[in-house]
């Protein structure tokens, strides 16, 4: 049916490529990499101090005249505020100043429409692309517009967006916001075979910029539904001669898309020889989505490896693909004794986990041996990994189930409640010979309902995870709405804003009802005094158990989270806490009061979501459960973590000390953290 909406659209995409054609002809226009604008802009100015504190408490109506303020600066920070507070609500406040006198306002514009992620924003931002910038002094307006379209733009922006052709390698900007472009696109599940082309020849043209290539290569891993087998000769050659293992990581997780045999040898000998531990996690995963017929044989080897990130994600693996003939005797082997405990523990429980039924002397004397070593310990984080291995077997609910009706840690109880879900999905796949599979899902149906009751923030959030993960299952024992109305009833809000949304989502998806969220709006001022003393670049010692850790944290570009930390360091908060989530070529995470992630102070402090990015190891950023739910928790990346952009602060970079991230095991204790130059 042709409508008005129809022409608009058809108007809109000739809008397009008139101006990538125009692009075109500029192709070659100088480029500007400064990020900073150059902008008369401080907070050592009580001025911006404000409007830094209108963010903070997400006040809109006190932005939104500050994006017509006279002043250049004032304008450019209220704008970088909306990037922050990310309501795609507020995207038409923002939309004037997409064509800001001022380039670095209207880039910075370009910025927040793309956190807003409002589809509305798609046509104003191409209008707003400067096409005839034959000085280059709008490429970083263009190079953000190219990336915000990723991720508010349709599907005929990114098959124009795919097909540009004619950048040059000496347009880092442009191609940069082109590539981060198609990248957010993925991001949205959203791929071009025109798009995967273009992002493969930036890939493998040596002359590209490295910047470009990574976006590049990270595409290639992330993307689903995309098909690279005509790319494979190319992608094998990169894999095996390029030095760069950010590269080589990520075209690790990329190859089983290649659907080669070569790559998948090529695979197979990273996994075990590649001199970058981080290269060889990532080839273990890829190879485990090729299911190689030698997968048993590779992931074996790769138990031993000197690494414990290699050899726990191989263990690990092993618990999902070990045949039967090898899972009846690999326990027995003695060197399995000389394994880290968690390594270990997925070995046997891998052995435990796709040993045949029938070999029931063996799985008894599996489960007799993790037994002793759980009993032997008095470290939980050792007692948690013998019950998750104890978990897949059915046979041991009832010791498991007593564990944790004693379990007086929280890490260890919620981890404990975590793997009855493995209980319950094995006890489906095997032959109840042994236990009795009603029983098993009305036991742990009975847990899952004492933890919603519990008034326990990690117990609740584990349980509805559980419930939701298993509802065909489980959804059966959950079918009244008043149990869950009245947990709802005695939550403390906002306190326990998190809690309540979580069961929020769970009772919408049991009883099919559209009940909004509450928004977090539970913000802890910035104290300015505290910023003023401060130098411009903060640096901290971060002291593990396994070494130190020296990190510097630039403070005006993250006033609130740097400030936080400060405070929470001088407090001597993280003193004795716990590394307690450790990621294999992720991330290593600490700094929860509770000691299993579940847990977080009295206060929010919001997301600063400024134009930075999560493109190396050793970035810090704060952990959350959504935007502007932060508060104690902090991670540090082992490598590239590009889908983490704009969705978390990151507020700080490791400059001596990452041998000492890369070995970080979780339960490594976090002696203190000092300030270093207060």
């Amino acid at each position: 049916m042709m409508t008005g909406s129809y022409h608009l659209l058809k108007f809109s995409i000739l809008v397009i490529v008139g101006i990538f054609m125009l692009a075109a002809l500029h192709s070659c226009m100088p480029d500007q990499t400064a990020e900073k604008p150059e902008l008369r802009w401080s907070l050592d100015n009580d001025k911006f101090r404000t409007i830094y504190d209108f963010q903070n408490q997400f006040q809109a109506d006190s932005l939104s005249p500050l994006i017509h303020h006279p002043e250049a600066a004032v304008r450019w920070a209220a704008v970088k505020a909306f990037a922050s507070i990310r309501d795609s609500s507020y995207f038409e406040i923002v939309l004037p100043a997409l064509m800001d006198s001022a380039a670095d306002v209207a880039a910075m514009a370009a910025y927040a429409l793309g956190q807003m992620g409002n589809q509305g924003a798609e046509e104003p931002l191409i209008n707003a692309f400067r096409a005839d910038d034959a000085e280059g002094n709008y490429n970083l307006l263009n190079s953000r517009i190219l990336e915000a379209i990723g991720k508010c733009g349709g599907e005929d922006a990114l098959q124009l967006l795919s097909t540009i052709e004619t950048y040059l390698p000496s347009d880092t900007l442009l191609l940069k916001g082109q590539t981060k472009g198609i990248y957010q696109f993925a991001l949205r599940r959203m791929t071009t075979s025109e798009g995967t082309s273009t992002m493969v020849n930036y890939l493998t043209s040596r002359g590209f910029p490295a910047e470009v290539r990574l976006i590049a290569a990270n595409y290639l891993a992330r993307a689903t539904d995309i098909d690279l087998s005509s790319y494979a000769y190319n992608i094998g050659r990169i894999m095996e001669s390029d030095r760069d293992p950010y590269i080589r990581m990520a075209l690790a997780l990329a190859a089983p898309k290649a659907k080669s045999e070569r790559v998948r040898q090529l695979l197979s000998k990273m996994a075990i020889e590649d001199n970058d531990y981080r290269v060889r996690v990532n080839a273990l995963r890829g190879l485990e989505l090729m299911r190689p017929g030698n997968l048993n044989e590779v992931l074996m080897n790769a138990v031993f490896d000197p690494h414990p990130s290699v050899s726990l994600t191989a263990a690990s693996a092993l618990i999902r693909n070990l045949d039967e003939h090898n899972a009846s005797f690999l326990h027995e082997q003695e060197n399995i004794s000389r394994l880290d405990y968690r390594t270990k523990s997925r070995v046997l429980a891998a052995s435990l986990k796709n040993m045949p039924f029938y070999y029931a002397v063996s799985a008894a004397n599996v489960n007799n041996r993790l037994k002793r070593l759980f009993e032997q310990s008095e470290n939980q984080f050792e007692r948690e990994a013998w019950i998750f291995a104890l978990s897949h077997d059915p046979i041991n609910l009832e010791y498991i189930l007593e564990q944790l009706s004693t379990a007086d840690d929280a890490f260890f109880y919620t981890n404990t409640l975590l793997h009855l879900e493995n209980l319950l999905t094995i006890s489906r796949q095997k032959p109840a010979t042994n236990f009795n599979r009603g029983v098993v899902l009305r036991k742990i149906s009975d847990n899952l309902r004492d933890a919603l009751l519990s008034e326990d923030a990690g117990k609740i959030i584990v349980a509805s995870d559980i419930i939701r993960r298993n509802k065909q299952l489980v959804a059966p024992q959950f079918q009244d709405k008043a149990f869950f109305e009245k947990i709802l009833e005695e939550l403390s809000v906002p306190s326990e804003i998190q809690v309540y949304n979580q069961l929020v989502i769970l009772m919408n998806e049991l009883f099919e009802e559209g009940v909004e969220l509450l928004p977090v709006h539970l913000s802890k001022p910035i104290d300015w005094e505290l910023y003023l003393r401060l130098p411009d670049t903060v640096r901290i010692a971060i002291q593990l158990s396994g070494g130190e850790v020296l990190v510097a944290l630039p403070k005006e570009a993250n006033p609130a989270t740097v400030t936080n930390l400060v405070a929470l360091i001088l407090d001597g908060y993280y003193n004795g806490k716990n590394i307690h989530r450790v990621v294999p070529n992720f991330v290593i995470q600490g700094g929860c009061p509770r000691g299993d992630g579940y847990g977080s102070a009295d206060f929010t402090i919001p997301s600063e979501l400024s134009p930075t990015y999560f493109n190396k190891a050793g970035l810090i950023g704060m952990a959350s459960a959504g935007n502007h739910t932060e508060s104690v928790q902090w991670f540090i990346t082992h490598s590239p973590a590009m889908h983490l952009d704009g969705k978390y602060t990151q507020f700080g970079e490791v400059y001596r000390g990452m041998d000492v991230v890369h070995n970080t095991t979780a339960g490594t204790v976090i002696e203190k953290i000092e300030l270093l130059n207060e």
